[in-house]
């Protein structure tokens, strides 16, 4: 499925924890709880987030670009989720 307008960070995070928890198979609940008791940025082994990095792009029609920014964004969700955030305003330019 691919979101039209530019979703927000929270938005992101959301989808996020959706496809953590179907990896994990847990609900998005627990998911959510783990990370959070870990800090309001949601800490995560960047290997979880690469994992997922294809279903995200899917989720919202975007790539995200293999550079040093992506690359520390991958230690945390909601780092993860402002790259992809950013990833989708790009999009959205360059397609007006």
């Amino acid at each position: 499925m691919q979101h039209r307008a530019s979703p927000t960070v929270e938005a992101i995070v959301d989808v996020i924890i959706r496809l953590l928890a179907e990896e994990r198979g847990e609900s998005e609940a627990d998911v959510r709880d783990a990370l959070e008791e870990q800090g309001w940025e949601m800490p995560i082994d960047s290997l979880r987030i690469v994992e997922i990095l294809v279903k995200v792009e899917d989720e919202f029609g975007v790539e995200v670009p293999a550079d040093v920014d992506s690359a520390r964004s991958t230690r945390s969700v909601r780092a993860f989720a402002d790259v992809v955030r950013l990833a989708c305003a790009v999009e959205e330019r360059s397609q007006s």
